[in-house]
């Protein structure tokens, strides 16, 4: 058995049929009993009306909102969209990815500011 390890790898990423693109405001998660991490992603919105009672105009039409009417929950919903479980080390490694586009961004808004200072000042 000969000892050929190609130098170099390729990844093909496939998009699953459930991939879809999501807005976080948060996380929150814990330590499943089989020592993984689970962090749930959620993005932060208020409650959607259970009901709305509006006017009919005369012509049929629906009219103004009765918002004296409305019924919604109060206070502020936390949708879920999405739950992941991963290991120590997958979680460490997407610390450093996220800290990388963190510094990335951080670094591109300084230089735009700086860019726009310095169109400002000629």
């Amino acid at each position: 058995m000969t000892d050929q390890t190609p130098p170099v790898v390729p990844f093909h990423y496939i998009k699953s049929n459930l991939f879809r693109v999501v807005h976080v405001d948060g996380a929150l998660g814990n330590v499943t009993p089989s020592g993984l991490i689970f962090v749930g992603l959620y993005s932060e919105r208020a409650a959607i009306p259970q009901t709305m009672v509006h006017e009919i105009t005369e012509t049929g039409q629906i009219g103004p909102e009765h918002q004296d009417e409305r019924i919604a929950k109060p206070g502020i919903v936390r949708e879920v969209d999405l739950g992941a479980i991963m290991s120590v080390e997958t979680a460490v490694s997407l610390v450093t990815w996220l800290q990388e586009k963190i510094d990335l961004v951080q670094k591109l808004r300084k230089t735009a500011e700086l860019e726009k200072s310095d169109a400002a000042t000629h």
